[in-house]
């Protein structure tokens, strides 16, 4: 099973899972810039991993690119569904709207995920619905807006903001392009631009 690791697709996608798990320690530990800053790292190399996957197929030994399948698959769960929902129920502090939200984003991206598992992109390479990979760079931008916003409606605005984002993963009348190619470097800017300015916000003490 490891030896699928030497792979460089999924190579990338467990360095993924390393930055992930930082995220969720760190937000776990009320450190929720610093968490979500780590998480859009995962973010960045769930891109990557794909872009390496497509590049390299002609090298890849058999039955690495069933494993990546899967294994990006479960990060995809923990970055753009579990990570987020923790964000929101930390933030809301045991709002009745925050279980709300979770509940709403979990199940949501549950049967996206398992949707796109059988049937994959269109045939023009589009996603059907609001991947849940752009979960964390909405959690990233909530909170750098955040100093902008009262602090007694910010549990209120990013639990409304999931729950409608909960309602596009599952939505049939949206096609979203997939990133990739140049796609993948802005993504890979924003990534870094965004981690840089969570942890900024985060040393002012704002948390």
């Amino acid at each position: 099973m490891i030896g699928y690791l030497r792979d460089c697709a999924n190579a990338i996608t467990a360095f993924g899972y390393l930055f992930a798990v930082i995220g969720l320690f760190l937000v776990l530990n009320g450190k929720i810039e610093l968490g979500v800053a780590a998480m859009l790292w995962t973010w960045l190399l769930d891109h990557w991993d794909g872009h390496v996957a497509r590049k390299t197929s002609h090298l890849r030994r058999p039955g690495a690119a069933d494993f990546g399948k899967s294994f990006d698959g479960f990060s995809d769960f923990m970055h753009g569904i579990v990570f987020p929902a923790a964000i929101i129920i930390l933030i809301g502090e045991g709002a009745t709207l925050s279980l709300l939200a979770s509940l709403a984003l979990v199940l949501a991206g549950a049967i996206r995920l398992s949707y796109f598992e059988n049937v994959g992109l269109t045939a023009d390479a589009r996603f059907t619905g609001i991947p849940v990979s752009y979960d964390t760079p909405l959690a990233a931008v909530l909170l750098l807006a955040r100093p902008l916003l009262p602090v007694d409606t910010f549990p209120t605005i990013i639990a409304a903001a999931f729950i409608l984002l909960a309602l596009l993963h599952v939505t049939t009348a949206i096609r979203v392009p997939a990133i990739r190619g140049a796609g993948v470097p802005i993504a890979t800017g924003f990534a870094i631009a965004g981690s840089i300015a969570l942890a900024l916000v985060s040393g002012t003490g704002r948390l």
